[in-house]
C-alpha cells in the first residue's frame, strides 16, 4: 500500500504543477489578447483550474470507475467555497463583492453544483442526465455573454508579454496539458488499487483525498489574486469553478460512461455540507455585500467539520 500511496502523492504533486503551467500561460495569454478581467475570471480562469478534475473525470471514465470522478468533483466543490474562499477572506481580513452580476450569479451557480446531486439522487447519472448537464453549462455561458457591461475591463495589472513571451506561454500551456494527462491517469490508477485495499469507496476517495489534489490550482490562484490586490477574482475563479465542474465536466464523463452510485453515508454527508456552505456563502455575500472575515473563519470550519464527519463517523 505504500507504494501506491507513494505514487498517488507524487502524482497528485505534478497535477498541481503542471496546473500551474497553465494557469500561468493562459493568464498571460489574456494579458497579451487584452481579454476582460471578468471573462477571465468566470470563464477563463476557471476553465483553467478546472483542466485537472476533467483529466481525472476522462481517465476514471475510460477505466471504468467514473463514480471516481464523481465524488472528485463533489468534493473539490465544497473546497471551493469553504477552504478557497474562506482562505482568501480570512488573509485579507474581509472581503468587498462590488459586483451586482456576482451576486446574482452566485445563486445560479448554486443551482447548478446542485443539479449532479439531484440527477444522481436515483442512483445513476445517465448519458440523458449528461446531456442536460451541458445544457446548463451552455444556460450558463451564455448567461455571462450578455452581461456585455462586465466583460469590458481587461487585465491590466501586468504589462502585456512581447511574442517571444507568448511563444513561451504556449510552450508552457502543451507542456502542461500532457503533464496533467499523464498525472491523472496515474492518480486513478493508484487510487484505484488504494480503493482495492481499504474499505473507502471510489466515491468517498475522490470526495476527500483527489479533491484536495485537483483544488490546489484554485488555491494558488486564490492566494495569488489576493496578495495582488484582486481578492474578488478569487471569488469569481472558484464559483466559476463549481459551475464547470458540476456541468461540463460530469456532463461529459457520463456522456462516455454513466455513473452508478450508491446512496451512501459520503454521498449525504457531502450534499449537505455542500448545502451549508453555499447557503452561508449566499447569506454572507448578500447581507451585507462584505464577507469579514469572521464569515471566512465559518466557510473554514464547515469544511473542517466535514472532514470530521467523514473521518470520525
Amino acid at each position: 500500500m505504500s507504494f501506491y500511496i507513494i505514487i498517488f502523492i507524487a502524482a497528485l504533486f505534478v497535477l498541481a504543477r503542471s496546473s500551474g503551467f497553465l494557469v500561468r500561460s493562459l493568464t498571460g495569454l489574456a494579458r497579451f489578447f487584452k481579454i476582460s478581467e471578468y471573462a477571465v475570471t468566470f470563464i477563463f480562469m476557471s476553465m483553467a483550474t478546472s483542466i485537472p478534475e476533467l483529466f481525472v473525470g476522462l481517465s476514471s471514465a475510460m477505466n471504468d470507475i467514473p463514480e471516481f470522478s464523481l465524488g472528485n468533483i463533489f468534493g473539490a466543490n465544497l473546497i471551493n467555497i469553504t477552504l478557497v474562499i474562506g482562505l482568501v477572506v480570512f488573509l485579507r481580513k474581509g472581503l468587498q463583492v462590488e459586483s451586482k452580476i456576482s451576486k446574482r450569479n452566485f445563486w445560479i451557480i448554486s443551482g447548478l453544483a446542485f443539479l449532479p446531486l439531484f440527477l444522481a439522487s436515483d442512483g445513476t447519472v445517465s448519458r440523458g442526465d449528461g446531456a442536460v448537464l451541458l445544457l446548463a453549462f451552455l444556460f450558463y455561458i451564455l448567461r455571462l455573454r450578455k452581461e456585455k457591461e462586465y466583460f469590458t475591463k481587461t487585465v491590466n495589472h501586468m504589462p502585456a508579454k512581447k511574442l517571444l513571451g507568448v511563444f513561451r506561454h504556449f510552450i508552457r500551456f502543451f507542456a502542461g496539458i500532457g503533464l496533467l494527462v499523464l498525472s491523472s491517469y496515474t492518480i486513478v490508477w493508484a487510487g484505484q488499487n488504494l480503493v482495492n485495499m481499504t474499505s473507502l469507496s471510489a466515491l468517498s476517495f475522490g470526495i476527500i483525498f483527489v479533491a484536495i489534489g485537483t483544488t490546489l490550482p484554485e488555491l494558488a490562484f486564490g492566494i495569488r489574486a489576493r496578495m495582488m490586490n484582486h481578492g474578488s477574482m478569487a471569488i469569481g475563479n472558484s464559483l466559476g469553478s463549481v459551475a464547470f465542474n458540476s456541468t461540463l465536466i460530469i456532463g461529459i464523463v457520463s456522456l462516455i460512461n454513466p455513473i452508478q452510485i450508491s446512496i451512501s453515508f459520503s454521498f449525504i454527508i457531502v450534499a449537505l455540507f455542500l448545502f451549508l456552505a453555499l447557503l452561508l456563502f449566499n447569506v454572507f455575500a448578500f447581507s451585507k455585500s462584505f464577507i469579514s472575515r469572521k464569515e471566512g473563519i465559518v466557510l473554514l470550519l464547515v469544511y473542517a467539520l466535514f472532514l470530521a464527519f467523514q473521518f470520525l463517523v
